[in-house]
């Protein structure tokens, strides 16, 4: 294994009033600001690494497929229960429709029959 190459921190200097100065990359050194000197600033950078997850518990995992389970299970109760439901009223029409229809034609055959 080869050691990673440590990353080269620069900053850049200020322009100063009169002097007609470039941009000039300066290797990282403290300057005193303004009201004393500035904060430290790191030798070097480095990027966070990949995250490592940590595997959850079994008891965790068997507690959310049983949550997820009784979910789908409420899920599918409710939309069970609409759908029997709009069947009943269907029923309940359907048979309420046939109950006058019978008694329709049943007191116009009587009345018929009677001679009024």
């Amino acid at each position: 294994m080869q050691p990673e190459p440590e990353p080269e921190v620069k900053t850049r200097a200020r322009r100063r009033a009169g002097k007609d100065r470039t941009d000039v990359a300066m290797p990282d050194v403290a300057m005193p600001g303004p009201t004393g000197p500035s904060a430290v600033q790191p030798d070097a950078i480095y990027q966070p690494g990949p995250d490592i997850r940590r595997p959850g518990s079994v008891g965790t995992h068997f507690a959310l497929l049983i949550a997820g389970i009784a979910v789908i299970g409420l899920i599918t109760w409710i939309i069970a229960g609409v759908v029997f439901a709009v069947l009943h009223l269907i029923e309940i029409v359907l048979v309420a429709g046939a109950a006058g229809w019978a008694g329709y034609r049943l007191g116009h055959y009587r009345g018929r029959r009677r001679g009024s």
